[in-house]
């Protein structure tokens, strides 16, 4: 059980199987992203909008995890992950990339170890069942898309794009962050 717990804390901090692009950078950010926004405190799912950054969702999935509240806990945690890879890939810059990864691992470190491995525990669970995983993937798709710019990676970064939905080219690389990261189905064909 050990190992599956570990197996999945590697491939979570990995960016699931691979980094959000070419080129990129495995060496992780120090840049404290969590401490630059409120934490929201455990979010239920009703609360949950597109209009939340990763820092902020994560700064929530801490706070879930805090109250053993694993359930919105496992949300937050989707919905930061692939709101994060869905950044990387439109900012489109190694220290986005970078960041992608960096945030979890910043989040971590703010969590307990029995919490830690009773979260990731729960979490396996979800991942691993495929009816659990697709009902996990629908609610990230009904909360949708982000429509912040990422400005949060922008301030970091250096990166100069405007990171806005521009309709056709977000929606693509948002199903590609659905694929990569949560691995939820998509009419997205990933070759690697």
């Amino acid at each position: 059980m050990k190992i599956i717990i570990l197996i999945t804390l590697v491939l979570a901090l990995a960016g699931c199987s691979h980094s959000p692009g070419p080129g990129s950078n495995k060496k992780n950010s120090n840049t404290a992203y969590l401490s630059q926004v409120a934490n929201p405190g455990c979010l239920p799912a009703a609360s949950i909008n597109n209009t939340l950054t990763p820092p902020a969702l994560y700064q929530g999935m801490v706070s879930c995890v805090k109250a053993n509240n694993f359930n919105d806990g496992i949300l937050l945690y989707a919905l930061a992950g692939t709101y994060s890879y869905f950044d990387a890939l439109r900012v489109n810059t190694d220290p986005a990339r970078q960041a992608h990864s960096g945030m979890l691992g910043e989040a971590l470190k703010r969590v307990g170890h029995a919490q830690q491995q009773a979260f990731w525990q729960a979490l396996n669970g979800r991942l691993s069942n495929k009816q659990q995983l697709a009902a996990l993937c629908r609610q990230v798709q009904e909360i949708g898309m982000p429509v912040y710019a990422p400005g949060y990676l922008l301030s970091q970064t250096g990166g100069n794009a405007t990171g806005m939905p521009s309709a056709a080219g977000d929606s693509l690389l948002w199903k590609q962050a659905l694929n990569g990261y949560l691995h939820c189905a998509t009419d997205i064909v990933s070759i690697r």
